[in-house]
């Protein structure tokens, strides 16, 4: 099964949710498959600065929802990666979105881009961008850490996107490292979800951000490249092993 709308989401600060939106964004687009990455952030919006088109950001998502500009007045083309569009993350809307509007705007964020994919970063849950964004989303990836605290949060999270009419979730372990949280199967049994990706603490990934570099072109976050292409085949159908390409690390990733 392939996933058009695709709902980034974590249970808690710190999990690395936007880069993951990021990093999954950046591999649609470096499979040649068009995609719109559009920053639902209501609190503190950031893939333009991460992505480093912050100087090219005029308009944004907030202007969208209010009809003050058009898909094409607010969407940024990527200028290395041709078949990424960003639509960036608006500051201090004077009201959430309704699912309905959210809904007219990635409808017209699809017709206007051409995008195959729609991927939709979030806010915390205690924000309305996760409620507001799960009915209309077709998968959620939960965004999680591996720590006890990271795990239950996670599993808290599924249960409410669940109740908010979220289509398929699935859990992406972030930061990954030998002897954090070895036992990938008890991770799996509490949060309640199946494993889509398994991505490795990588000290390039924020090295790359900082410097508004997308994590796919630089040579530094080979580890979080990976992982982030491994995932982004696995949501297009296709059938790809969980540390496909990152054998040399199996023994470090697993804490075996």
């Amino acid at each position: 099964m392939t996933y058009r709308r695709i709902l980034i989401a974590a249970g808690r600060g710190g999990s690395g949710r936007s880069t993951v939106a990021a990093g999954l964004a950046c591999a649609f687009a470096l499979r040649g498959t068009r995609v719109a990455l559009v920053d639902f952030d209501l609190s503190e919006p950031s893939l333009d600065m991460n992505l480093g088109l912050e100087d090219r950001a005029v308009y944004h998502l907030g202007d969208l929802l209010s009809g003050a500009a058009g898909v094409r007045d607010v969407a940024i083309r990527h200028p290395l990666l041709p078949e990424l569009y960003l639509i960036p993350g608006a500051y201090h809307l004077r009201r959430p979105p309704t699912p309905e509007e959210a809904e007219r705007v990635l409808s017209a964020i699809r017709a206007e881009t051409g995008a195959e994919r729609i991927v939709v970063d979030t806010s915390q849950p205690s924000d309305a961008s996760v409620r507001v964004c799960a009915p209309i989303c077709d998968a959620a990836l939960v965004v999680l850490t591996p720590t006890p605290l990271a795990v239950r949060s996670a599993a808290s999270l599924g249960l409410l996107l669940t109740e908010w009419g979220c289509g398929e979730r699935m859990m992406v372990l972030n930061r990954l490292s030998g002897g954090q949280y070895p036992d990938l199967r008890a991770v799996i049994d509490r949060v309640g979800m199946p494993l889509i990706g398994l991505v490795p603490e990588d000290p390039g990934i924020p090295a790359a951000q900082a410097e508004g570099i997308p994590p796919c072109l630089d040579r530094r976050t080979s580890g979080g490249t990976v992982s982030f292409g491994n995932m982004a085949a696995r949501l297009s159908g296709e059938h790809r092993p969980l540390l496909w390409g990152l054998s040399g690390n199996r023994k470090r990733l697993l804490g075996i």
